[in-house]
């Protein structure tokens, strides 16, 4: 009789390969998630934290959005415009709590208003020196669990309805269309979809990097592509998606080597986004290739542009921007930065202050009648993002960011805003 063996976390596991892969598949599944609930996890979000947290952010730089589908309550969470010390400490006097799953973390409730399932998405992680856990003296001697290539696409997750039916979802929303497309490739997948189901049905939420080629942001891909990232236990914990490699497609793992030599591989690789590396402890980083930053836009020469901080502060890309400065040397490029970010913030709550009483009006003043609102409303500054705070507010957030990159996407637009709303 032949068998195979899998090592997982020093434990080893031993199959008969007489077994179907159904069998195989669902005793490997059982056998990693009792591992794993045995060991000590450390805090996850609760659907009651995420609130509180929504609430002391006044909704903004965290925010939640509901759905409903199929008479299903669905809740997601979001951040915008987040520093690094409110994912460590969103709540000042609870330090036990932390927020960095509050970006795609979805709560799922029964038809009665019981919770059905919270589904777990990548916690947010960071680029090697861009915050305090990930600078180089820290990690440079940490034991390396596995390194695998970043890829350069959209994150998307699978979760269930209490009545079976599966979606799609990018960290943003369900309704977008890459999700839409990573839908369509579950359908037309037998492989991938039973694949899919069982991870589903054993309280994991499967991740993938959805690459196409009318999905490209830098790297060119020829077709439409979900390759497995991992699969995250919805009580924490990640699993690498290369150890699935023989019943999906994974993203590409890489030998494990020093921090020292991928640091140097960035200097000279090509055709690459980078790395990302998870370390014995549980901790992730991402280190990019310097060919990815450059054909990305992410250039120094323009760090002392006003519109070019707030293009990439918005668009949330300002991390990679400055990837390369140095806290020390570069501290004036630094100061001007906060400034520029300082302002954006000012203008941003400026924004939410005049949308939100005129949303007050309507629902008061006007009781809902929308012709005569229109009507006595339609020239006020944010009439526009007021009606989409009214009739979707679930696109509130991005068409607000739509309407502040075309009002500063000059050079002399942006100093002005600066210069209006800086501290």
């Amino acid at each position: 009789m032949n068998f195979k063996k899998f090592y997982i976390n020093g434990n080893n596991f031993t199959f008969s390969f007489r077994f179907s892969f159904e069998e195989l598949w669902n005793t490997f599944m059982y056998k990693l998630t009792k591992l794993t609930s045995r060991k000590k996890m450390n805090y996850q979000i609760t659907y009651e934290d995420a609130l509180r947290i929504c609430e002391a952010y006044k909704n903004f730089n965290f925010y939640k959005t509901e759905y409903m589908f199929d008479n299903y309550k669905v809740v997601t969470f979001n951040y915008f415009l987040c520093e690094y010390k409110w994912f460590v400490k969103p709540l000042e006097k609870e330090p036990n709590i932390h927020a960095r799953d509050m970006r795609g973390v979805t709560f799922v409730f029964n038809e009665d208003g019981t919770l059905y399932k919270r589904f777990l998405m990548l916690e947010k992680f960071f680029n090697l020196n861009q915050v305090e856990e990930t600078q180089y003296d820290l990690v440079k001697d940490k034991k390396i669990k596995y390194i695998t290539v970043k890829e350069d696409g959209s994150l998307i997750a699978f979760m269930q309805l209490p009545n079976g039916k599966v979606f799609a979802k990018t960290q943003g929303g369900f309704d977008n269309e890459q999700s839409i497309a990573a839908m369509n490739i579950y359908n037309n997948d037998e492989k991938l979809r039973n694949f899919i189901d069982k991870t589903l049905l054993l309280n994991f939420t499967p991740l993938f990097e959805y690459v196409a080629f009318d999905n490209r942001i830098v790297l060119k891909y020829s077709g439409r592509e979900l390759r497995l990232i991992g699969v995250r236990n919805n009580i924490g914990k990640f699993i690498a998606g290369f150890k699935y490699t023989n019943s999906v497609n994974t993203v590409k793992s890489e030998p494990i080597v020093s921090i020292d030599i991928l640091i140097e591989k960035t200097k000279t690789e090509e055709n690459i986004e980078g790395w990302v590396i998870e370390f014995t402890d549980g901790q992730m980083i991402k280190i990019k290739s310097e060919w990815y930053c450059n054909l990305h836009g992410i250039r120094t020469v323009s760090i002392f542009r006003e519109d070019y901080i707030i293009s990439n502060y918005l668009n949330e890309t300002l991390d990679d921007a400055i990837t390369d400065l140095n806290q020390d040397d570069d501290a004036d490029a630094f100061e001007f930065i906060e400034v520029v970010k300082s302002a954006i913030m000012n203008w941003s709550n400026h924004i939410d202050k005049n949308v939100d009483e005129l949303h007050v009006l309507y629902n008061t003043i006007y009781e809902k009648n929308w012709v005569k609102f229109a009507t006595e409303k339609y020239k006020s500054a944010f009439f526009g993002l007021a009606r989409t705070k009214i009739e979707k507010p679930e696109f509130y957030i991005s068409r607000k960011i739509e309407y502040m990159l075309s009002k500063t996407n000059h050079l002399n637009k942006a100093k002005s805003i600066v210069e209006t709303f800086k501290t």
